[in-house]
């Protein structure tokens, strides 16, 4: 029998801006996990939300870059915050 996925949302508050982080985990096989996340960026203001359509590659960018580093580490043991860059 398979357990239900595990869930995480994450909702932080800046000024000028909302995000909020949708994690899901699920059994994809008997040694394979699918890791399903989803970012969502609201903008206050004027300034903000220009800054968030001129942004929005870097966003994409950075969220990659986070699922990456998880892989790295679930996949190899490998401690992203000691490596250089």
């Amino acid at each position: 029998m398979r357990s239900a996925p595990a869930m995480k949302y994450t909702v932080s508050i800046e000024i000028g801006m909302w995000n909020a982080v949708r994690d899901r985990l699920t059994e994809a096989g008997p040694r394979t996990t699918l890791w399903q996340s989803e970012s969502e960026f609201r903008f206050s203001g004027l300034p903000m939300r220009l800054a968030g359509l001129v942004m929005r590659g870097a966003f994409r960018k950075q969220s990659r870059r986070h699922l990456q580093d998880f892989k790295a580490f679930a996949e190899q043991g490998r401690d992203v915050r000691d490596a250089p860059g």
